[in-house]
């Protein structure tokens, strides 16, 4: 443990000491950083033999903690790094960070000094795809640049007729009249959420079908893990929910989503080939705004990736940041790469290491 200007620092070594942190104060951060989900994260994704730490800044006076940083270590084309629990599934990274946490710059400086030096020997610290308003919580946003990735979220700020009408691309939202008129000639067409065991039968089509839909590029085994994760999200059920559009009681298309305050966040869509005529996805997600409309929720956070979908609905773009941090001669050639520096290439290529760097970056702009 180290202290420094009314703070105290430890690193702890066990995922499961964060359910209590997280008891101890107000912690805001992601979804991808609750309790919830880090618990199944670690749970089903960690690796067997995989170290994880627990970076943690606490207010001296009461050893209230301030700022939580997880941190998984993974060997990644011959480079240790520290990041975030991810494995292909988390779409935000950011610490776990108090309201109260505010030190002035210099401060911050010198506390977060102190945490990496006391965190396990890696070569690069790597903090990906992290929210604007997260960066600037967590007093880092000076050390971050800006990421490869952007967010899309679309805020509801009006009635949905109005919302609609205002951000809609306009040929879309008379196209998906249409389609919606078509279908509900051939029978009743409803959206709901679900969740608990009751939705996984339908969790498990949108799996199926975003695995036909992608198999040529998927790892089978990375997406039978994936499928484990999220059945146990959505089976606990207090988190994720499947959003339904069905036809009767046929199945059009849907979404995995996390709900959690006034945001919904979409991370799956998938829908039914034998609905493509009438553009099913497209109806779904209209029919999920409306929905969240209706529960009174302000924002439906499309997340990452730049599917022109997003557009067309309005969605607005925001910048995400990063963190890249090395910590060993190794980890600094390899940012020199990403980077762009011709001389620092060179001493990559005779070290040998310029292959596994430019799969290292390849990774990090996927």
């Amino acid at each position: 443990m180290g202290s420094l200007s009314g703070y105290e620092i430890t690193v702890l070594s066990d995922a499961a000491a964060i359910p209590a942190l997280l008891a101890a104060g107000d912690l805001q951060r992601t979804p991808f950083q609750s309790a919830r989900w880090l618990d199944v994260w670690f749970a089903v994704l960690q690796p067997s033999g995989m170290d994880c730490c627990l970076g943690v800044i606490r207010r001296a006076s009461d050893h209230r903690p301030l700022f939580v940083l997880p941190l998984v270590r993974e060997r990644r084309y011959g480079l240790t790094v520290l990041t975030l629990p991810d494995g292909g599934i988390s779409d935000y990274h950011a610490a776990l960070v108090s309201p109260d946490f505010a030190p002035d710059p210099e401060t911050m400086d010198r506390l977060w000094s102190a945490l990496v030096a006391m965190l396990p020997a890696a070569d690069l610290i790597s903090i990906e795809r992290v929210p604007p308003e997260y960066a600037a919580r967590m007093q880092l946003a000076h050390r971050m640049r800006p990421s490869c990735c952007s967010a899309h979220a679309l805020p509801i700020d009006a009635d949905f007729a109005t919302l609609r009408e205002r951000r809609f691309d306009p040929s879309t939202g008379r196209r998906l009249v249409k389609n919606r008129r078509k279908l509900e000639h051939k029978g009743k067409l409803t959206f709901d959420f679900v969740s608990g065991p009751d939705a996984l039968p339908d969790l498990d089509r949108l799996l199926d079908w975003r695995r036909q839909r992608f198999q040529e590029v998927n790892d089978p085994a990375q997406a039978a893990i994936q499928s484990v994760f999220y059945h146990r999200l959505v089976e606990e059920g207090s988190l994720a929910k499947v959003g339904r559009l069905r036809l009767d009681d046929e199945l059009a298309a849907g979404c995995l989503g996390l709900i959690e305050g006034d945001r919904i966040l979409l991370l799956v869509l998938a829908y039914n080939t034998q609905f493509a005529n009438w553009a099913p996805g497209l109806l779904m997600v209209e029919s999920c705004i409306e929905a969240s409309a209706k529960l009174g929720l302000t924002v439906v956070d499309l997340t990452i990736g730049d599917e022109t979908y997003k557009d067309l609905f309005g969605a607005e773009t925001i910048g995400l940041r990063e963190l890249l941090q090395p910590l060993t001669l190794r980890g600094r050639l390899v940012l020199a790469l990403l980077d762009g520096k011709p001389k620092l290439k060179r001493a990559l290529d005779r070290l040998g290491l310029l292959d596994a760097a430019r799969r290292l970056r390849d990774r990090l702009k996927s």
